[in-house]
């Protein structure tokens, strides 16, 4: 195993703000991993009534920037840096890296800089006017540039960056999210209430997201459809959102209201996933989407939306389920009817997330950003 580096400082992570997104529990699961490694780790944070910072190792301090997320955060970062002298900050989101590029410039310390990318640039900045979108990205060329290292969750994430700054490949690593830790098997096997589940008596189809044109809900609801024509089964849609609504009306067009239910956001979908037939990614567009590498973990047959290189990464481009065209609901159902008929072993299911456990995923953060060193025989 690798041993750390004589301790020069602490690491720090900025731009953690919370919520119910797979984003919270995978930096949560690095910082934690970083502290059990023995590494000096604090987090910097710009509002301190997160409900997600009770789940942090004790050993990791938590400093008060006092001052809103961006450039707001960029003298008392830079004060930080002159304090503390950390050995990296590792930055996730794009205020909170702007504010670390500009506070390393200002405070000029040997402080190194991290940049964790975890959705593709290009999809954020699509969002934004043409002035807003120019401005942005020249933010993100120029930061991203000074960056000490930066970080891709896929590939496809990874060509996005490269596509947008400009940057050599080469300047990027490729790391796996840290998302499967022993809790998930724990909770997992924690009671459910929901009759579709306490009381399963047809096959259950499960999604987790939020209720939002990302995770495209719309064309999971019609391969439903398609395949509830077929044979008896229900769906459950984990996750609260502003389409609910209209979800609900699709699924009342579509004549299959009596067998959805979305019974909102679900403090723990292990113990639902864990239960289910098949697990469905419908997204247009992802990162590397934890739920998935979650389910499979769980040993859950899995179905995706072939939407970039993540979930083809991670299900290793079919071997571990099928891929379908974005939107495409007829592919989508068909696939669904397969796998519910023909469900590969959980024991093979779960070969897919051994890049995705955490203690592996940890160690090799803490090798890319250095602070880890030889091998210890």
């Amino acid at each position: 195993m690798s041993k750390l580096k004589p301790n020069h400082g602490p690491v720090a992570f900025i731009g953690f703000r919370g919520g119910p997104g797979g984003i919270s529990h995978v930096m949560i699961h690095l910082m934690n991993g970083f502290a059990r490694l023995g590494l000096e780790t604090e987090i910097l944070l710009n509002k301190e009534d997160i409900p997600e910072l009770s789940l942090l190792d004790p050993r990791i301090v938590r400093r008060p920037l006092k001052a809103k997320p961006g450039l707001a955060s960029i003298p008392p970062l830079a004060a930080y840096m002159k304090a503390r002298e950390p050995q990296v900050i590792l930055a996730n989101r794009e205020p909170a890296v702007r504010a670390l590029i500009l506070a390393k410039q200002w405070a000029r310390n040997s402080t190194r800089t991290a940049v964790r990318v975890g959705m593709p640039i290009s999809v954020a900045l699509g969002r934004r006017s043409w002035l807003k979108r120019w401005i942005r990205r020249g933010f993100i060329r120029y930061c991203y540039r000074r960056a000490d290292t930066i970080i891709a969750n896929s590939g496809d994430v990874l060509k996005d960056i490269v596509d947008e700054t400009g940057l050599h490949p080469g300047r990027i690593a490729l790391l796996p999210n840290p998302t499967v830790d022993d809790a998930i098997y724990s909770r997992a096997r924690m009671p459910v209430s929901h009759p579709w589940i306490a009381d399963k008596k047809v096959p259950v189809i499960t999604a987790v997201g939020r209720l939002a044109p990302q995770k495209d809900f719309l064309t999971l609801l019609r391969a439903f459809a398609l395949l509830r024509r077929e044979r008896p089964c229900r769906l459950l849609i984990l996750g609260d959102g502003k389409q609910r609504a209209v979800l609900a009306q699709e699924a009342e067009r579509l004549g299959i209201i009596k067998d959805v239910s979305m019974p909102g956001f679900v403090d723990n979908p292990f113990a639902y996933l864990v239960r289910s037939d098949l697990f469905v990614l419908s997204s247009a567009w992802e990162g590397s989407p934890n739920v998935l590498i979650e389910a499979l973990a769980l040993g859950v047959p899995a179905v995706a939306a072939d939407c970039g290189s993540g979930p083809r990464e991670i299900l290793a481009n079919g071997r571990y389920g099928p891929l379908v065209p974005v939107g495409d609901a007829k592919t989508m159902a068909r696939a669904m009817a397969e796998v519910l008929e023909s469900p590969l072993p959980r024991e093979v299911l779960k070969e897919a997330v051994e890049p995705f456990r955490t203690q592996k995923a940890v160690r090799r953060y803490a090798e890319t950003l250095g602070l880890v060193e030889g091998v210890v025989p």
